[in-house]
C-alpha cells in the first residue's frame, strides 16, 4: 500500500467550491492539495485555511 493517501473527488469539489467562495484563486492554490492538507492535519476547511494564513503571514491575520 502506498504511504500517500489519495483524496476522494468529493473532497477535492468542496475544496475548490470552499475556496471559490472566499474569493481565493484554484490558479494560486490547488483545491486537491488544499484538501490533502486539512484531511493530513485532521481540520476543517476553514481551519486548514486559517492556519495557512497564519504561516504565510508569520501571525498577521485579521480574521478569527
Amino acid at each position: 500500500m502506498s504511504a500517500v493517501k489519495k483524496v476522494a473527488n468529493a473532497e477535492i469539489r468542496a475544496a475548490k467550491k470552499f475556496l471559490e467562495r472566499r474569493k481565493i484563486e484554484t490558479d494560486e492554490i490547488s483545491p486537491k492539495e488544499f484538501a490533502k492538507l486539512a484531511g493530513k492535519l485532521d481540520k476543517s476547511f476553514n481551519q486548514t485555511l486559517k492556519i495557512l494564513a497564519r504561516k504565510l503571514t508569520a501571525g498577521q491575520v485579521w480574521w478569527n
